[in-house]
């Protein structure tokens, strides 16, 4: 399933999770041919790649990610698959000092101003969450 929200039962099993409890997000990014910019958007016509348009979206979200005491750990494109299939262009891993700073993020006006180039440029997702354990 293509998805680049999470759907209503995957949020209530999100909220009924140890809120105070690291994680860290493991991301499988596909992008779109071409970013869909909203008419009012200053990239709007300019012709961005899917990829250009989500790396303006990863700047930006770096900085709210340092800001909120999150780290990116990881961001790669996806080369090949070694075992099973897959149709990603990018990996991406960033861990969060709890699900409740991970939850309230979104809520936050530096990253609402940047969001747009997420939309932009990914055409889905999966985002998985894990708990960070040492092996």
């Amino acid at each position: 399933m293509t998805a680049i929200q999470p759907t209503p039962d995957q949020i209530q099993a999100f909220l009924k999770a140890d809120m105070s409890e690291p994680i860290c997000m493991v991301n499988l990014l596909k992008f779109k041919d071409k970013a869909t910019y909203e008419e009012d958007a200053p990239e709007y016509g300019k012709g961005l790649t899917g990829q250009e348009a989500y790396q303006l979206y990863g700047i930006g979200v770096f900085q709210v990610l340092t800001t909120i005491g999150a780290k990116p750990i990881y961001s790669a494109p996806a080369n090949r698959f070694m075992i099973g299939e897959g149709d990603w262009d990018a990996v991406a891993l960033a861990w969060y000092p709890s699900r409740k700073v991970f939850l309230e993020m979104p809520q936050r006006e530096d990253y609402q101003a940047i969001h747009y180039h997420r939309e932009a440029g990914l055409a889905h997702q999966d985002l998985i969450e894990t708990t960070p354990e040492v092996l």
